[in-house]
């Protein structure tokens, strides 16, 4: 029998805690990232601005919003969200911090604010960028073409402090040769926020 191979979000997904009862999945795209959410029983409740990508998450998620989030005003009470998820978005907008102040209206005291970020700082950009004089816009991937912000760890904390944060865990997804994961053990472990394509962040709203 083949193995099945693990899902790279399953890491982002264990963030959420396991009391949530009701998850705001900002961008969500399809719905496929956080519909595997309602195993424990959490109601999802997503914004897309994609119409097509909004059709797919209404057949999975329990109430999806049309509209872009950076503009959209969301009809919940004060702290209605135990949980607020941003999956590779927080990129996207013109003004991210105005994004997350905006929404931790609608999250609880010591709520918590799940989050995906790209690392600009990875070694294969830089090495691009350095050596080769290239910063080539993509189809996917941290220069992909829709980001108009780009992070390293530094910065992030600054963005999540700044809209009244706390991060209380980080999680870096390492995509590497060989040859760098072995350079970065005989350094003891210096070179990880090189290696890191990717921040997988728990932030928590102060009460």
């Amino acid at each position: 029998m083949s193995k099945k191979k693990k899902d790279i979000r399953d890491e982002l997904r264990s963030l959420v805690p396991n009391n949530t009862k009701r998850l705001l999945d900002v961008g969500c795209a399809g719905g496929k990232l956080s519909s595997k959410l309602k195993d424990k029983n959490i109601t999802i409740i997503g914004i897309e601005k994609d119409r097509k990508l909004y059709g797919e998450a209404k057949n999975r998620l329990d109430e999806v919003i049309l509209g872009d989030a950076e503009s959209t005003k969301l009809n919940y009470p004060e702290g209605y969200f135990d949980c607020i998820l941003y999956a590779d978005v927080l990129n996207c907008f013109v003004e991210p911090q105005v994004v997350l102040k905006k929404h931790m209206y609608h999250l609880k005291k010591g709520g918590y604010v799940i989050a995906s970020m790209p690392n600009v700082r990875y070694y294969k950009t830089i090495r691009n960028l350095v050596f080769c004089g290239r910063w080539d816009y993509k189809e996917g991937g941290i220069l992909w073409k829709e980001h108009l912000r780009f992070f390293t760890l530094a910065n992030i904390k600054e963005l999540f402090e700044g809209a009244g944060c706390q991060i209380i865990e980080i999680k870096r997804n390492i995509v590497s040769s060989r040859i760098m994961k072995i350079l970065n053990f005989l350094l003891f472990n210096r070179l990880k926020d090189f290696l890191a394509y990717q921040y997988y962040i728990k932030a928590q709203k102060r009460r």
